[in-house]
């Protein structure tokens, strides 16, 4: 038995709109893909930059207290830093040799991430040290600037 005419034209013109709606998505992704900035085209901001980014939105004495923390850290950063940085050209190298090495790949890719890690953690650990010691106006700028509002 066959559906009435009227369904079978609803479910054809959902169909239509669905795909029609996935042709104008992707699309729009291959456009932003092929015109639009990396997220990789470059490294991610080195710890003293974001660093020196809250800093700037603290009251001044609580950016004291963050900037000497990071000053005690600066050689651990710096190397970590730099370990990142030379996997990465590592990484590019890898990438574009012919032929193309996977394992090469897959090992520089999985350094990259044990650097940026490492880089991270560094970062994360001197903040956990820091956050404790601001005051409660600190805080409260330090939420309000980096962590998407008041607390």
């Amino acid at each position: 038995m066959r559906a009435p005419p009227r369904r079978r034209n609803s479910v054809r013109s959902i169909l239509l709109a669905v795909s029609l709606g996935l042709n104008l998505f992707l699309a729009g992704w291959e456009v932003t893909q092929h015109f639009g900035p990396s997220p990789y085209s470059k490294p991610h901001p080195a710890p003293e930059t974001v660093a020196e980014a809250i800093a700037n939105s603290l009251p001044a004495g609580d950016a004291d207290i963050l900037r000497k923390a990071f000053v005690e850290k600066r050689p651990a950063l710096q190397e970590a830093r730099e370990e990142y940085l030379n996997e990465l050209a590592r990484l590019r190298s890898i990438i574009t040799t012919e032929p193309f090495d996977r394992d090469a790949f897959d090992a520089s890719m999985s350094r990259m991430r044990a650097t940026r890690q490492t880089e991270r953690l560094l970062f994360g650990d001197t903040m956990r040290d820091v956050i404790p010691r601001l005051s409660p106006q600190g805080r409260q700028a330090f939420v309000a600037a980096h962590m998407g509002g008041r607390s």
